[in-house]
């Protein structure tokens, strides 16, 4: 079984659970199952985490396993945790610089800014 089949070979679309099935008492449950946690990760983005937990969360630990920069493992972190930990405030923050730019309380240039403190 292939724990980690995401999208359809055929035409790359994302693939929907909608059946889990009990092989010991033949029970099946079908719907629609959404995949979350770690499991909406790729493969490599599992692997990352892999490695992360087992060096116990020390990143120059990963750097040296997985050959990689720091600045690298800091951004793929970062991937990770905007996969895994959403924020519903983003929206909401852009939507108020963007008001704030409308009113004059703020240049382009501050908003810019205050974006990338928000990320």
């Amino acid at each position: 079984m292939n724990d980690r089949l995401q999208y359809c070979p055929v035409c790359n679309g994302n693939l929907e659970i909608i059946e889990y099935h009990c092989p010991v008492c033949d029970t099946s449950i079908k719907g629609k199952f959404m995949v979350g946690g770690l499991a909406s990760l790729t493969a490599a983005q599992q692997e990352f985490v892999r490695i992360f937990i087992c060096a116990q969360g020390n990143i120059r630990e990963v750097e040296k396993i997985m050959g990689i920069s720091y600045p690298t493992v800091k951004n793929r972190l970062t991937e990770i945790a905007r996969i895994l930990c959403p924020s519903p405030d983003k929206g909401r923050i852009s939507l108020e610089i963007l008001e704030k730019i409308e009113q004059g309380k703020i240049s382009v240039e501050e908003a810019l800014q205050n974006l990338k403190e928000d990320n």
